[in-house]
């Protein structure tokens, strides 16, 4: 009996702390660069991934976006500093397309 409780105090130990994993950040790259563009970028991209109203966007889905975030910075390590501006300036182009939205959940790009 004693065998079992220790079994399942375990497992549930194991699976809160599973769920109390490090929040991927975005901000911090790795690897250096000096293109401002780029920091506004992957602040706007973690301002909106942390405050959309969509309630169908789950944790694990902001996750994956924030993983394809760093799988891009990744990508981006060979980049040229006029590439890589380039590459933000059209990401971040992107994600300006509709200043209303950004506005509604506290999102700004200074």
């Amino acid at each position: 009996m004693k065998k079992l409780s220790f079994l399942l105090i375990f497992s549930l130990v194991l699976s809160v702390f599973g769920c109390w994993k490090k929040k991927i950040d975005i901000t911090e790259t790795e690897f250096e660069y000096d293109v401002d563009v780029c920091d506004r970028y992957f602040q706007l991209a973690e301002c909106i991934i942390d405050n959309d109203k969509n309630k169908n966007w789950t944790k694990e889905m902001k996750d994956e976006l924030r993983i394809a975030i760093k799988n891009r910075q990744e990508e981006w390590k060979v980049l040229s500093e006029d590439e890589l501006a380039n590459k933000c300036i059209e990401m971040t182009d992107a994600l300006l397309k509709n200043p209303g939205y950004l506005s509604d959940i506290w999102c700004s790009f200074n």
